[in-house]
């Protein structure tokens, strides 16, 4: 039980991620206010503004808006960020009841630009419970190059968070980690993303471990292709296709995804994903699984920087075995008090069908400033 705690609490660890939400205010791609064109990360000057302006309750003034609460300035060749995150999370079932607090994440992120050529990374410690590996240890969980020849393109190499569907900065959501994009999946990459005045289109290649080949690397090796279509500045459709393997699977994904906004106070986010996967033993491969994920959920905003949530989340992998399904139904909270912290807290109850239903509550507090 005190592994399920520790895998728990471990998949409640996340990296900053893009606030999709706002697609539904008249910004339906992430580039005008990250660094990075698929979201997450460093935030320019005006997606700082942004923040404090749009997306927290009180306004602490233009200078704490600035990278280290105004100590420094982004300055046309230097950008400055990082993320800092501690979390409360309770753990019950039938057999334990147990807490643990712990911090998730502590980086600082820099970026450096010349002509038309960025240089991003950060660097920080691995977090995470006491029964993480490696944990206090140094860890730059990405750093890569970008060349973007105009104001729509991009290609980036290096290590980051693969893009697949909706990035959003929820990982808690089991249904991320379950298909290799929880906490700590950062990969080496090539990623290549085109913007359209109707959508965006985005292609990217995991090569693993540099050093190792198919027979002893356990890291994802594949191909993704994403497609967003913008529809009339508040909503968004996407369509995601993911083919690879690592030494212990192959598999494909198809992946809908869709956000939108319902009478101006309601924001709607679904995603679902189709996965056939075949485990390889021995360099064969068994027979083909069939499996669907999916994580929904509905905010309201109650006033700037407040807004409660409702969600559901599944996975099964065997879609021929009853008992290979875990569900789960949950609330939540998000309150962005000022521009660089932000509170929120949720609480799920998850069924796995493989244990006569057996139910385990999980809920969390968790506290993020950002720099």
């Amino acid at each position: 039980m005190k592994f399920l705690l520790s895998l728990t609490a471990f998949t409640l660890s996340f990296s900053a991620f893009a606030f999709v939400e706002n697609s539904t205010k008249g910004y339906p791609n992430c580039m005008a206010c990250h660094v990075a064109p698929t979201g997450g990360g460093l935030l320019n000057d005006y997606g700082r503004s942004l923040s404090q302006e749009m997306m927290s309750t009180f306004n602490l003034g233009e200078k704490f808006a600035k990278p280290y609460y105004g100590l420094v300035s982004n300055t046309e060749h230097v950008t400055y960020g990082g993320q800092y995150r501690h979390i409360q999370v309770q753990v019950e079932n039938d057999q334990i009841d147990q807490k643990k607090q712990f911090d998730m994440q502590d980086n600082f992120e820099f970026g450096f630009k010349y002509k038309k050529a960025f240089l991003v990374g950060t660097v920080g410690t691995q977090e995470g419970p006491n029964s993480t590996e490696d944990k206090d240890e140094f860890l730059s969980e990405r750093h890569y190059l970008m060349y973007q020849p105009d104001e729509t393109s991009f290609v980036r190499v290096g290590k980051f968070r693969q893009h697949f569907g909706i990035n959003h900065p929820n990982h808690t959501r089991y249904v991320k980690s379950d298909l290799g994009f929880g906490s700590y999946s950062e990969t080496y990459n090539l990623d290549m993303t085109q913007f359209f005045e109707w959508g965006e289109m985005n292609i990217s290649s995991s090569v693993g471990a540099l050093d190792k080949d198919y027979a002893t690397d356990d890291q994802r090796r594949n191909l993704v292709y994403n497609y967003t279509h913008y529809l009339e500045g508040e909503s968004r459709l996407g369509f995601g296709l993911l083919h690879g393997r690592s030494k212990s699977y192959k598999r494909s994904i198809i992946n809908l995804n869709y956000v939108s906004s319902l009478f101006k106070k309601l924001t709607l986010r679904l995603e679902t994903d189709y996965v056939q996967k075949q485990k390889i033993t021995d360099n064969t491969l068994n027979n083909q699984l069939d499996g669907l994920y999916g994580d929904y959920q509905l905010e309201y905003l109650v006033t700037q920087g407040l807004r409660p949530y409702v969600f559901v989340q599944h996975a099964q992998e065997n879609l021929d075995d009853y008992t290979t399904l875990k569900s789960a139904p949950g609330l939540g909270f998000k309150w962005r008090i000022i521009s660089h912290l932000e509170f929120q807290g949720e609480y799920y109850q998850q069924t796995n069908h493989s244990n006569d239903q057996a139910k385990t509550h999980i809920s969390y507090i968790m506290v993020h400033l950002y720099h």
